[in-house]
């Protein structure tokens, strides 16, 4: 079980902007120090996460240098064989492929390990084997392992603010054929993935984009800026469905990030937007930041949860739409229950500084077999240069009272039988 702490996976060379699980075992992170000529590369780097008898640890199984401009925030889609990429680097938008493949030991290697067996195997050897003579990390390293093959597709220029654009979010539809990028100058775009056909521009708002997010069923794109509306656009003709109020006093708090959520584990059950909403501006006296759930079809608030002070910075849903997570300014990490928006974990100051970024592995039987019968396990990292994981034990059927007193109700059923059978 990770520590209360959040477990600390893997540590880089370089700050952490970004973070997306790609299966159950594998997760990528990107960033860097941008164009200043500072020695700090600018990197997508992809980890295997392992579970280990202390806990789990996340190696690096592949790394791809991107050039001057560091990956600032990105989106992951995967069609059944390979994973795309679409990362924001400036005022562009960079699709990369991501390829699954299978490393086999070379002969060289092969030998050097045989070699390297026979020496170990001598009468004088003091290493740990096997009954067999088989070291059993010399074996591990001699066997077939999973790498991945990072491939730039294509670019194209998504923000043209004046003095300089920046994309800030992109977010690839359900069905992976569009994907939408916002940025400084306001403007929503929409693209096709195939060759970056632009198919919308829209102006959605007057200041930056902070966060966009696509319903499950792909017919709307949620957006949200600096100011106390989100906007709801129709994805087929990319006119304005409507905008949406925060229903707390205006001018106090503005919206910062959003992500769709289905209900109890079925899209057939509907879907939930969820937001996080910051204080517009900081005071002696901090006012509370909020997490809010609403109707994914009407937009309509459901629930709104008082999230503390310390003021949000990420946020993330659970891939089943049970949990959603959030990171801070603080460095601290939290996550609630989707449908109550109540708090189940908490770890104050995981980082040293800002999270940058979350991400829910899938919940599937191998992650179970990985992260030993968890609720959840989340991904976070910062610009501390650090990715920490964090979970919670499944809680159990029955409490241990209920089973303390079921055990005594049994012990007093076996005395009392002995008594009136006279045994």
């Amino acid at each position: 079980m990770a520590p209360k702490t959040g477990m600390l996976l893997a540590k880089s060379d370089f700050p952490m902007y970004t973070v997306k699980s790609l299966d159950e075992r594998h997760f990528l992170v990107a960033g860097g120090g941008g164009q200043a000529k500072t020695g700090v590369a600018n990197s997508i780097e992809i980890y295997e996460l392992r579970a280990t008898e202390d806990g789990y640890m996340a190696s690096s199984v592949c790394r791809h240098d991107v050039g001057p401009q560091a990956p600032m925030n990105s989106a992951c889609a995967f069609d059944g064989r390979n994973h795309l990429l679409a990362a924001g680097m400036d005022d562009e938008c960079h699709l990369f492929s991501i390829k699954y493949k299978v490393i086999s030991p070379s002969k060289k290697d092969q030998k050097t390990t045989i070699d390297s067996l026979k020496r170990r195997n001598q009468p004088d050897d003091k290493s740990e084997t096997q009954p067999n003579g088989t070291d059993t990390n010399t074996e591990s390293d001699s066997a077939k392992h999973i790498s991945f093959e990072v491939l730039n597709l294509r670019t194209v220029t998504t923000d043209f603010l004046k003095g300089g654009g920046f994309q800030k979010c992109v977010q690839f539809s359900p069905d992976r054929s569009i994907l939408a990028t916002g940025g400084g100058d306001g403007h929503l775009r929409v693209w096709k993935v195939d060759d970056f056909t632009k198919l919308h521009d829209i102006e959605a708002h007057k200041t930056e984009i902070d966060d966009i997010a696509f319903c499950p069923k792909g017919k709307r794109i949620v957006t949200v800026s600096r100011g106390n509306t989100f906007s709801v656009w129709n994805t087929a003709d990319g006119k304005r469905h409507m905008d949406v109020e925060w229903p707390g006093k205006a001018g106090m708090h503005r919206f910062r990030a959003c992500r769709f959520g289905v209900r109890d584990g079925s899209l057939e059950k509907g879907h939930n937007l969820y937001t996080i909403n910051i204080p517009v501006q900081r005071s002696s006296k901090p006012d509370p930041c909020f997490l809010a759930q609403w109707d994914g079809e009407t937009f309509k608030p459901r629930l709104i949860m008082n999230a503390g002070t310390e003021v949000l910075s990420a946020m993330a849903v659970s891939p089943d739409g049970v949990y959603v997570g959030v990171g801070m300014m603080s460095g601290s990490v939290a996550v609630y229950i989707s449908f109550s928006l109540q708090k189940l974990y908490y770890v104050k100051e995981a980082h040293n500084i800002f999270v940058t970024g979350l991400s829910f592995l899938p919940v599937s039987e191998s992650v179970a077999a990985v992260s030993d019968a968890q609720d959840f396990s989340l991904l976070s990292i910062s610009a501390d240069n650090t990715v920490r994981l964090h979970q919670e034990p499944t809680r159990a059927s029955y409490s241990a009272v209920v089973l303390i007193v079921g055990l005594l109700f049994m012990i007093a059923a076996f005395f009392w039988i002995l008594a009136h059978t006279g045994l």
